[in-house]
Parts: structure tokens; C-alpha cells; sequence
């Protein structure tokens, strides 16, 4: 797909699939798009969403959705900084839209934002809720232990967003859940998996919802990493043919005990609707990071990853 990090993809009314990731060129960091009319096997440069100063600006996790009108908008994380390795002062995810399928691109709204009493806004998802509204999913990291998954609804297409609901974290005092991903299971039953840090180490949990996002609940456990004192987070999840796939990265093989290095990129298997997971396969190797999915038919999908640069593999399951 590119030289980035933190890939992304999205099907389009057109059938064609729209790639997003984040680029590093001259100083600058570039949320790139890039197209694929045949299922991931090859990629073509489109354009860029957002282009700031690495220096000055946290600019990442770009995420894609077309709305049934037809616009595509994407949502990622844009944060002001003093320099690259000062803590940002001000946390924000951006909206922007697109009238081309993703080759040009204007800004839409800041759908949250927040000055440095808390410690970050990040990892937007968006989905398209059966009610037509359009539901944004992020993190809200509270304290150096503590961050929750939160949920906001826009009724005209991004342009605003209602306050925001605590989906995940709340329940526990110590834990910082990220990174949410989220899958319709059947109806109006939806899925969402995060990463949960808990004493010094993550996990892939999830929890689940019967009324279309409105409300969640029914925490579990996706995945537990193997051995001892090792991680898996990152996690994402699609829904392929009616079984579920949780993607995300750990570091059970090599036993650096230095997360995130060491991390290669696996994906579980459910047949009943998140009950319980299987089938564990490794897709990409050392060091792999941020792993993405989307559905390419019924037995098949498309995993992004970073691996010395953005990679995408079709996975038949």
C-alpha cells in the first residue's frame, strides 16, 4: 500500500476499496489515500486528507467511511505540540469530508476536543448505525492509568455531534481501554473489541450491544496472550460471512517484555457471535503494528499491518 503506519480501508459504493494511512515525508506528517479496484491485490496513490508539521502537530489514526449519501469522511486524531517529543497541549479529532471518493478533501468539524486536563482524545472509529445516524467511537485517556471508549451520534452527517457516552472503562477504576473497533453481528447486535491495560499489561476484550450502539454491556475476554507477562492489544474485528475476526498485534512469541517491540500481528475466529474465539493464525511477523481488516465476500478479508511499511494480505478463512 505505502511507506506509513496505522493502516485503514473502507469498501466504497463503487466496489472500490479506499486506503488510509499515516506518512512521514520532509517534516511532514500525511494522512495518504490510496485506491484499490481489485480487492487489495494492488494499490494506487489518490491523494491526502491532512498534511501538518510533525514538529508541531500529533497527526494519526485516520479512519474512512462512506455515508449512504455518497460523501466519504474520515476522522483522525490532531493534536497541538511544542515539538515532537513534547506531550501535546490541546487534543482534538477532526472531521474531514470528501465529494470524490477520497481524492480531494475539505474539513467538516471537530467532532472532540479537549485542553490538556486530560491526557489524549484517540483512535476514532465510524460507523453508519441502521437508524441512519452516524456513530463516532474513540478514546479518552483520563490519567497515566485510567482511559475509557466513548461514543458520540451525528444526525446530519458529521457535521455536528452529541455529548459523549462512556461505552467502556467506567466499570473499572484502574484500567485503560482503547482502540475500539467496532462489527454488526446480525440485526441490530453489534460487537466492539479494545485493548485494556490492567496492572502493566494489555489484553483484547469486548462487550457488546442489542440495540444498534445505543447502549453496551456483557464485558469479555477475546484474547489472553500466552506466557507470562506478555501482551495483545490493538485489536479490530469484521464480520466475514456471519463468523467474526478479531485482528491484533502481541508479543507471546518473543518474550521481549518491551511492548510494543517484539509484536507480530494475529486474528482469532468466532462462529458464535463473540462467544468464544479460536482458530488463532499469525498473519504478519516481527514487528508488526496496528493491524486493520475489511471484508472483501463471504470467506474472505483484506488485513492491513504495518510491516516495515504499510502491507495489505488477503486472508481466506
Amino acid at each position: 500500500m505505502g511507506s506509513g503506519t496505522y493502516p485503514r480501508a473502507t469498501r466504497l459504493a463503487s466496489g472500490a476499496l479506499l486506503g488510509v494511512y499515516t506518512a512521514f515525508t520532509n517534516g511532514n506528517t500525511v494522512l495518504t489515500t490510496v485506491r484499490s479496484t481489485d480487492n487489495g491485490a494492488t494499490w494506487t496513490q489518490l491523494g491526502s486528507i491532512a498534511t501538518e508539521v510533525t514538529a508541531t502537530h500529533d497527526l494519526d489514526n485516520p479512519f474512512v467511511l462512506q455515508l449512504p449519501s455518497g460523501r466519504v469522511l474520515a476522522a483522525f486524531r490532531n493534536h497541538d505540540r511544542a515539538s515532537a517529543t513534547a506531550r501535546p497541549t490541546f487534543f482534538r479529532i477532526t472531521i474531514c469530508q470528501s465529494a470524490d471518493d477520497g481524492a480531494t478533501w475539505t474539513f467538516l468539524s471537530t467532532a472532540a476536543s479537549e485542553a490538556n486536563s486530560v491526557n489524549g482524545l484517540w483512535e476514532p472509529f465510524l460507523r453508519n448505525a441502521n437508524d441512519g445516524a452516524l456513530q463516532l467511537y474513540y478514546s479518552r485517556e483520563n490519567n497515566a492509568s485510567d482511559q475509557d471508549s466513548l461514543m458520540r451520534i451525528s444526525s446530519d452527517g458529521g457535521q455536528t455531534f452529541s455529548s459523549a457516552t462512556i461505552i467502556s472503562g467506567s466499570e473499572l477504576s484502574a484500567a485503560r481501554d482503547g482502540m475500539l473497533g467496532v462489527a454488526t453481528i446480525s440485526g441490530n447486535s453489534l460487537i466492539a473489541v479494545f485493548e485494556s491495560e490492567q496492572n502493566g499489561l494489555f489484553t483484547v476484550n469486548s462487550i457488546t450491544s442489542s440495540d444498534d450502539g445505543k447502549t453496551w454491556g456483557n464485558r469479555q475476554r477475546v484474547y489472553t496472550p500466552i506466557g507470562i507477562s506478555n501482551n495483545a492489544g490493538a485489536p479490530q474485528v469484521v464480520n466475514v460471512g456471519g463468523r467474526l475476526v478479531v485482528s491484533f498485534m502481541t508479543d507471546e512469541d518473543t518474550q521481549l517484555h518491551a511492548w510494543i517491540s517484539g509484536a507480530n500481528a494475529k486474528l482469532v475466529v468466532s462462529t458464535d457471535g463473540g462467544g468464544t474465539w479460536g482458530g488463532k493464525t499469525t498473519v504478519s511477523a516481527v514487528q508488526s503494528n496496528w493491524p486493520g481488516m475489511v471484508t472483501i465476500d463471504s470467506s474472505s478479508l483484506l488485513y492491513m499491518v504495518d510491516f516495515n511499511g504499510v502491507k495489505a494480505t488477503r486472508v481466506t478463512l
